[in-house]
């Protein structure tokens, strides 16, 4: 699957059980009317400082003058990866409400991750928001320099997500499928996020290369996967301000979380020990 919008549809059926997916404005869609899927771990996180999702520019641009700061982006092409109301679309949307503009305001061009390296080398767009290791590779190839950094702090932009048929009809596979999970999150944390079988499954399932994982920044990932209630709530607000969710009304969380597996992986697990 390729975007959150392809894989949701299967999740409610429960011809997918379980799925690692990019919070979208398809994903509130979904919840709104009534599908069958919940939030029930959280994935990647963006830290307080130093986050690795970023707004690059190309260097050319910054170096002119032409572009100093996010406002300057106004009738811009911009690469996300993703269309209007996915994961990526979040970001530049809020770096662009914070100075005054909308997501309208810019002409933003839906490539690939890998394309979008190769978009700034040869200037087909302006700017990406991008993160390791395809910032890592832009910022090393020289193409791109920093644009905004920590947009969105906090914020829980990637998600587990469980079928409500695979909750209800095999509840002790979800159980241990979490705990899976949770022990995978703990085995990632601090220094061993760069352990050599770590890298050999980094390596095997993205499209990158040793020396681009070492030097770039960690992802930051719960260790006990918690659930993030206030990011999913600003989320939603700024996909309803945008216009790219088909209702105006506010979600109830029941209608989107469950916390039960997660809560039940850390009990088994106990408390975390860095």
């Amino acid at each position: 699957m390729t975007t959150a919008a392809d894989a949701l549809p299967l999740l409610a059926t429960g011809q997918y059980e379980v799925g690692g997916v990019g919070i979208a404005a398809a994903t509130f869609n979904g919840f709104n009317n009534g599908l069958d899927f919940r939030i029930v771990a959280s994935a990647a996180i963006q830290p307080l400082q130093n986050g690795p999702t970023a707004l690059l520019v190309r260097k050319d641009l910054k170096d002119s003058g032409k572009i100093k700061t996010v406002a300057d982006l106004k009738g811009r092409k911009v690469g996300i990866a993703g269309a209007a109301g996915s994961t990526g679309a979040y970001f530049v949307a809020k770096a662009l409400r914070d100075v005054g503009l909308t997501f309208k305001d810019v002409t933003a061009v839906n490539l690939p991750n890998p394309d979008l390296v190769l978009g700034m080398k040869q200037a087909s767009i302006d700017a990406a928001l991008v993160a390791p290791p395809y910032a890592d590779q832009i910022l090393k190839d020289g193409t791109g320099v920093l644009l905004a950094q920590d947009i969105a702090p906090s914020a829980m932009t990637t998600v587990w997500m469980y079928s409500v048929k695979f909750m209800q009809e095999r509840p002790e596979v979800a159980k241990r499928f979490m705990l899976a999970l949770v022990k995978s999150a703990r085995a990632m944390q601090g220094d061993k996020y760069l352990d050599p079988d770590n890298i050999k499954a980094y390596l095997k399932y993205t499209p990158s290369v040793e020396d681009t994982i070492k030097s770039g920044t960690p992802p930051f990932i719960d260790p006990d996967l918690k659930i993030y209630f206030e990011s999913i709530k600003n989320l939603e607000d700024v996909f309803r301000s945008e216009g790219w969710t088909d209702y105006t009304n506010v979600i109830p969380s029941d209608k989107m979380v469950d916390t039960s597996f997660v809560d039940n992986a850390v009990k088994v697990l106990g408390v975390f020990k860095p």
